[in-house]
């Protein structure tokens, strides 16, 4: 009897919950009404995420609206994504089709109060969902039609928190605003930066598009790829003008691999940050003085000490032990005649393992794996590692390392390409074309 009268557990209740709702969603087949009545639907129903899913379908459109456009929302911002997606539904757009635009649509609900024309008076001219999401933000917040192509196809690709609010930065230059008097910038930008930062190419991010615009006001556009390809193109440090003038630095070298940048970097800022060996970090370090041969001798010896660092544990270093929760991207099995295997790193000691085995710095990329910034995956063939990988939270592939920071060839190129289409990553040309 007391058993009985024992209040539930709240994760017990939800499943309770979500069987009741599910029940009464099988008399209620919403996937047959008209995409009015579904908006109409979709807002009158409330309950926990769970719930909401078991109703709709976990993986459905209604169900990833509600997430971004109900819940959690207060009644007027609800009342903003029901007037914008009845708007859209009356005009029979595609953009209801699909979930993973979900975000953009609850973003563009959250800043039509700044539009500059109405809703009413746009008219969708492709049936591709992505085209119509441009043309609606065009027509809605880009009052002149000079906003870069490259924030408008964020919108698209998902990356509305881009280092910046990509958002608020649309309405700020649709409205005629300039770049550099944009509140919100993370670093100054000249009049000559701003003016290539508008011109950076569609499909960039914003950091991809600063280090364009950064590169070519310096005259220097042929270094874009080994730029990106560093940590330069990972992070924006706050001492970011000391960076470029690492960059100036190798530009004014001759004959030097500009792929040894990457290398460079991460040893300067080993250097800076947290010191090699048995120095301290010297936050001060600069090039000033230093030749181009002194500086690549000490890289290549940093690396040669990593490799070859000792097995043991020292007392200050993190448990060899210590491991983080996996990027939501899976493994990858292929090949016939060779065996190739994609595996996430999940581990200290596999990061350490993978570092000795390729002669690189994986293993200071602890801190990053942790925080869930990113993940390192191996590649092997036939059992033998031939190359690291590092994806980032956005589902970006940044980084592709073999032994002693090679590049990646063709082969191995064809197989990363393979599991970044499985995975719906996306592999910048810069660094991979």
């Amino acid at each position: 009897m007391a058993n009985r009268l024992k209040p539930l557990p709240h994760a017990v209740w939800q499943a309770e919950q979500a069987r009741i709702v599910l029940a009464a969603a099988r008399r209620v087949d919403w996937r047959r009404m008209s995409p009015k009545e579904q908006v109409n639907y979709l807002f009158s129903v409330q309950g926990p995420l769970p719930v909401i899913d078991a109703h709709f379908g976990e993986d459905s459109a209604l169900a990833q609206f509600y997430r971004h456009c109900a819940h959690e929302k207060t009644w007027e911002q609800r009342d903003r994504c029901a007037a914008l997606l009845r708007g859209l539904a009356a005009k029979r757009s595609t953009l209801l089709w699909r979930p993973e635009l979900a975000p953009a649509l609850a973003a563009v609900a959250d800043f039509q109060r700044h539009r500059c024309r109405e809703l009413a008076d746009w008219q969708p001219r492709s049936r591709n969902p992505f085209r119509q999401l441009e043309s609606l933000v065009r027509h809605l917040f880009d009052q002149y039609g000079d906003v870069p192509a490259w924030i408008i196809n964020s919108w698209t690709a998902g990356r509305l928190h881009d280092g910046l609010n990509i958002a608020d930065l649309t309405v700020h230059l649709g409205r005629g605003g300039a770049l550099r008097t944009f509140h919100r910038l993370p670093v100054k930008l000249t009049r000559k930066v701003e003016h290539h930062l508008r011109l950076a190419p569609a499909g960039y991010t914003f950091l991809q598009a600063l280090r364009y615009a950064q590169l070519a006001a310096r005259e220097l556009p042929q270094w874009l790829g080994p730029v990106l390809d560093s940590r330069l193109g990972r992070c924006l440090e706050r001492d970011d003008e000391f960076w470029l003038r690492v960059v100036e630095f190798f530009a004014a070298a001759p004959m030097v691999d500009p792929y040894q940048l990457g290398p460079v970097c991460d040893w300067i800022h080993r250097k800076r940050s947290v010191g090699i060996g048995d120095e301290p970090a010297q936050p001060g370090f600069s090039l000033k003085g230093r030749s181009m041969q002194s500086v690549l001798e000490q890289t290549a010896k940093w690396h040669r000490q990593l490799a070859k660092a000792a097995h043991r544990q020292p007392d200050n270093e993190p448990a060899h032990s210590t491991t983080w929760e996996p990027l939501p991207v899976q493994d990858f099995a292929g090949g016939s005649k060779c065996k190739v295997r994609i595996t996430q790193l999940l581990s200290y000691w596999d990061l350490i393992d993978e570092g000795r085995a390729l002669r690189h710095c994986v293993a200071s990329y602890l801190g990053a794996c942790q925080r869930g910034r990113s993940g390192i995956f191996s590649l092997t063939l036939d059992g033998s590692r031939a190359l690291t990988l590092e994806v980032q939270a956005n589902r970006t592939v940044v980084q592709a390392r073999g032994l002693l920071n090679r590049r990646l060839n063709e082969e191995e190129l064809g197989w990363v390409q393979r599991w970044a289409t499985d995975n719906r990553l996306l592999i910048p040309k810069h660094l991979f074309g």
